[in-house]
This record gives structure tokens, C-alpha cells and sequence, in this order.
């Protein structure tokens, strides 16, 4: 039976639970991350919990547990499990909510982590690229508090990829309230023009005045991936230009390469926006450079 790590102990999987009142139960209100392991390490374990870190202190989301105390609780739910290659989840809710008299709100969050066998994309979609649509009927909403994280609220995505499915592809792309690119349901979209990588810029990238000044929307609804990150620092050593800034639809479509990224699929060649082709419908060659460099 697999083992979870829960509120500091070890239990199993199908023991571990959280209050009926948990706020992350009845109003959505967390953040997780989801990590990959390989040969019993985690990757970029550091970046994880530093995105996480972030996200609980700006949505005022207690994390009662030390760094240390995470990285340790990774280390021993792999050897446990004895799972040398695997996906893992670190959840954090918001717990239950109780008013007291001195204090005022008292939470009690819930921290817990879970691990499975990691199970990769088929490797077809990375000789052939992935279709992806692109989401008409719903935009995603910078001015929302919850922007930029990774929260429970994600129904919204799971819808968007139910779109995507049902039109055979594998991810649908998200556009903001001013109709500029912003992600996938899951990943990171990059775009090349022309041997320039561009993205789009994260909230905290928004705050860099060179970047606000261009940028024709005040905020951004990006996720700091952290695959993301670790792919425009090797564009970078690469001495490939990467430049932050906004995508409209027809640069989309016009693109040489598309990309997206998260820490699961690595790097995933896009080679058809619905039935449109991504230059000769191909892995692009910097996609694949960065691949290659990415899973060295």
C-alpha cells in the first residue's frame, strides 16, 4: 500500500485524511506543486518549494514547515515507496478556519505529499509535437488575487483541457481578458520567431519597468513555472535570444516553433495550433536543442 507523508508523519495512503471543514475542501483555497524524481532525487526540488513558499505567503496561506523538513519528507516518501523514478505532489490547504476571541482567524493548514510511479508522455508526441487548441469561451483574469499560482481552484483548467481532448489534442491554450496569450491548462507556452524565444512574463517579470513598459496589459495571469525558468537559462547559455513580452493570436499562428513546458512533459514541441501547422509541422530545431540539453 503506498505511504503519504501528512502534517509531519508517514501514514498510508488510503488512512490519510483532512477534516470535512478543511477550507481547501469547501472553497478551493491551496496551493500544491508537482514535482518529478529521477534516480530517487527530486528535480529542482529547491525552485518547488520556493514557488510554493511564495504563493502560500502572498494568498495568506500558513506553511508551518521548514524547508528542510520538506526536502526530507521527499527523500524518505521515495525510499519508502520504493519509487526511484516518480511524480509527486506537495498540497498545502488552507485548513480549518476558528474564530478566537484574542487572536481572531486561527487556521490549521494541512500539508501533505503524495508520490506515484512517474508515467511519461508518449514518446510520439514528442517525435510528432502535440495539437492544441486555442480557448475562445473562457479567458483567464490577471486582476484576480489567485493569478499567478498554482491554487485548488483548477476545475476551470481541468475543463479547458476537457475541450482540448475532445477535440483531439492535448492542451488548450489560454488567452487573458485582453485577448494576449498567457498558458497552457498546465504548461508554459513559448513561441519562436525568426531563432528569438518569446514568452510571456510572469507577475513578478510585470514588475521589471523595462517590461511593464512594453507589455500592453498591466498584469499577468503566468505562472512562474519552474521548468519555465530552467529553460530560459539554458536558452540563455545556449545564446539563444529569449525575450519576455506579450503574444497576440496571429504571432501564435505565424510562430516557427511552439513549445510548452512544465516539470512533467519537460519540453513539448507544439506542431499544430487545431489545424493550423506550426511551421513544417515538425519538432522545431531549438525545441529540440532545448529538450536534449534539459534532460541531460
Amino acid at each position: 500500500m503506498p505511504q503519504v507523508w501528512i502534517n509531519g508523519t508517514f501514514e498510508p495512503e488510503e488512512a490519510a485524511g483532512v477534516s470535512l471543514r478543511d477550507t481547501g475542501l469547501l472553497h478551493g483555497t491551496g496551493v500544491f506543486t508537482t514535482m518529478r524524481a529521477n534516480d530517487g532525487t527530486v528535480v529542482r526540488l529547491a525552485q518547488h518549494l520556493a514557488r510554493l513558499r511564495a504563493s502560500c505567503d502572498a494568498l495568506s496561506i500558513p506553511l508551518p514547515f521548514k524547508d528542510d523538513e520538506l526536502t526530507a519528507a521527499n527523500v524518505e516518501l521515495l525510499k519508502r515507496n520504493e519509487f526511484p523514478s516518480a511524480r509527486l505532489r506537495l498540497t498545502v490547504t488552507r485548513g480549518s478556519a476558528t474564530n478566537d476571541p484574542v487572536h481572531g482567524l486561527r487556521l490549521s493548514p494541512n500539508v501533505f505529499l503524495t508520490a506515484s510511479v512517474f508515467e511519461p508522455y508518449p514518446a510520439s508526441f514528442y517525435e510528432k509535437g502535440l495539437t492544441v487548441v486555442v480557448l475562445d469561451d473562457q479567458k483567464l483574469n490577471p486582476y484576480d488575487v489567485q493569478a499567478g499560482h498554482k491554487t485548488l481552484n483548477y476545475f476551470s483548467r481541468f475543463a479547458g483541457l476537457r475541450t482540448a481532448s475532445l477535440a483531439g489534442a492535448g492542451e488548450a491554450l489560454w488567452f487573458d481578458v485582453h485577448n494576449y496569450l498567457q498558458s497552457g491548462s498546465i504548461s508554459n507556452v513559448f513561441i519562436v520567431k525568426d531563432g528569438t524565444i518569446i514568452t510571456p512574463p510572469t507577475p513578478a517579470e510585470m514588475k521589471d519597468p523595462f517590461i511593464n513598459s512594453r507589455t500592453p496589459y498591466p498584469k499577468s495571469s503566468v505562472l512562474p513555472g519552474v521548468t519555465r525558468a530552467a529553460v530560459i537559462e539554458i536558452a540563455k547559455q545556449e545564446g539563444v535570444t529569449v525575450d519576455t513580452n506579450a503574444i497576440e493570436i496571429n504571432q501564435l499562428l505565424e510562430a516557427d516553433e511552439v513549445f510548452l513546458t512544465n516539470s512533467i512533459m519537460g519540453v513539448m514541441p507544439v506542431c499544430r495550433v487545431e489545424k493550423k501547422a506550426v511551421g513544417d509541422e515538425k519538432p522545431g530545431r531549438i525545441t529540440c536543442r532545448l529538450s536534449e540539453v534539459l534532460d541531460a
